[in-house]
């Protein structure tokens, strides 16, 4: 997204402007912005002191902080999870593993080796 060619002090004074009375299209003329950027700005920063502005600002760049904090520590802990979750391999089989393996769970006789599909476990509940 684009900056803005303005500072947020000078956003809030041309909104002050706009409350004492000064028409909007001239405070647009003379700060060489479209009516609509000064609705948006109005409708961002409308009932904003400088003081509240800072706060506001502050508050963004804490967020901003604590976003990469939290983004850092999952990453560490999903690579820690992939580490500790590996388990050693079995040795390999002198049939290559080809043998034929029985069921994981109990299904009727006519089901096996049938595609039940992704959801059949759903479907069996009901």
């Amino acid at each position: 997204m684009r900056h803005s060619q303005h500072t947020d002090t000078e956003i809030l004074y041309l909104l002050h402007e706009a409350e004492t009375g000064i028409p909007i299209p001239e405070i647009c003329r003379t700060a060489h912005i479209s009516e609509r950027t000064f609705y948006r700005w109005r409708k961002r920063y409308g009932s904003l002191t400088p003081a509240a502005l800072l706060a506001m600002k502050e508050l963004q760049s804490e967020n901003r902080r604590l976003r990469a904090l939290l983004s850092r520590l999952s990453e560490s802990a999903d690579t820690t999870v992939r580490t500790t979750s590996e388990t050693p391999r079995a040795p390999v089989r002198s049939d290559c593993g080809f043998a034929p393996r029985p069921a994981p769970f109990d299904v009727p006789d006519q089901a096996r080796g049938a595609s039940l599909g992704r959801f059949a476990f759903v479907r069996g509940t009901r």
